[in-house]
């Protein structure tokens, strides 16, 4: 039975190679970002890549629904380094430095806004707005490393 479902994910993970290179842009993010939130989800680990790449969909999940304060105040600290290692690792130097920046806020003030949005987040949510985002990095970053994320 255990090999027979071993044989089952090994067609899955096939099937869901061959479906991203068909795809591009958001729809292949989509899709990479699902299939890393199932396992983790499933409590399953994560490799360091793995995480790089989840981290950073968190990241701009949470930032782009409620700013960095939303980001700290959903996951605390849990994923701020992974995301400084990918947005460093996907060349994404100017939302590193956001990171780095909110990371220092958050640590310095989280015992003040702990129930109240932290203001001194809004200057980085507004340059996080304004710059063109990292996105393809992230993909090209994900189809040069394609075998250690989606295995």
């Amino acid at each position: 039975m255990a090999s027979q479902k071993n044989q089952h994910m090994k067609i899955n993970l096939l099937h869901l190679k061959e479906k991203l290179k068909t795809l591009s842009g958001d729809d292949f993010d989509f899709e990479v970002a699902d299939y890393l939130f199932t396992i983790k989800f499933d409590e399953k680990a994560l490799n360091q890549m793995q995480k790089r790449v989840v981290s950073t969909n968190i990241l701009d999940n949470e930032v782009f629904n409620g700013g960095f304060d939303q980001f700290y105040l959903n996951n605390e600290d849990e994923y701020i380094d992974d995301a400084i290692d990918g947005l460093r690792e996907f060349g994404a130097t100017e939302f590193l430095e956001l990171a780095i920046r909110s990371k220092e806020i958050y640590l310095r003030d989280k015992g003040l806004y702990a129930h109240n949005r932290n203001p001194h987040f809004d200057t980085l949510d507004d340059r996080f707005y304004e710059l063109n985002h990292y996105g393809e990095l992230r993909i090209n970053y994900v189809k040069a490393h394609l075998d250690e994320i989606i295995k």
